[in-house]
């Protein structure tokens, strides 16, 4: 299991908004980048991964929101969701930092599993 947090953007979010948020949230961990699965992998200093995060992708059907997730937003939404490990504090804390940072320079809402 995992702790998920979907960040709802109202502006897509570019390669800077992505960094920035991602510098915020852990500013010591290293980011690896999987190409293949359109991934961001932050580590912890130590080795271990503390968040994945999904390349963010334009919500194009109304309504799709509130049918996965339960609430209402505006269009247009950029969906970028992230998952850090289950019972895993310091990783739950740098999923909701990352979100929230994100969130603060697209505009729009955050939606988690807990």
């Amino acid at each position: 299991m995992t702790f998920d947090v979907v960040g709802l953007c109202r502006r897509e979010p570019d390669a800077d908004a992505l960094i920035s948020a991602i510098r915020a949230a852990s500013p010591l961990s290293e980011v690896e980048v999987d190409e293949d699965r359109m991934l961001f992998l932050l580590r912890h200093p130590g080795g271990r991964v503390v968040l994945t995060i999904e390349n963010a992708r334009s919500v194009r059907v109304p309504g799709e929101v509130r049918r996965l997730l339960g609430i209402d937003v505006p269009p247009p939404v950029w969906w970028v969701e992230s998952r850090a490990p289950e019972d895993d504090a310091e990783a739950e804390a740098i999923a909701r930092g990352f979100t929230a940072a994100l969130v603060a320079v697209t505009g729009g809402s955050s939606w988690s599993s807990r």
